[in-house]
């Protein structure tokens, strides 16, 4: 891995970690929009796509709206929990090394 590369994964694993820090701290469940994003996110972050990853963060952090193909599914009423989000997360940083 470059260290461009690396920077970028550093990168965009401190933002979902500021993220759900702030979700942490505010003791709130995200919401679906929240919630889809921040799962993006973190799936472009094991597939090392982190420009994609940055701006589904960017999404994340102004509730953008879901994308037309995952606003009709049931699965997107569901959001995830902060503690599942924090414990991707982990999984994904001591999968990698």
């Amino acid at each position: 891995m470059s260290d461009f590369s690396a920077s970028e994964k550093h990168g965009l694993a401190q933002r979902i970690d500021r993220f759900i820090k702030g979700l942490e701290r505010s003791k709130r469940a995200p919401n679906r929009r929240e919630s889809h994003h921040v799962v993006a996110a973190l799936r472009c972050l094991h597939d090392g796509r982190y420009e994609e990853g940055r701006l589904a963060m960017i999404n994340a952090e102004r509730v953008a709206p879901l994308p037309p193909e995952a606003a009709n599914l049931v699965k997107s009423n569901e959001p995830e929990s902060v503690h599942e989000l924090r414990a991707a997360l982990d999984a994904i940083l001591a999968g990698s090394g």
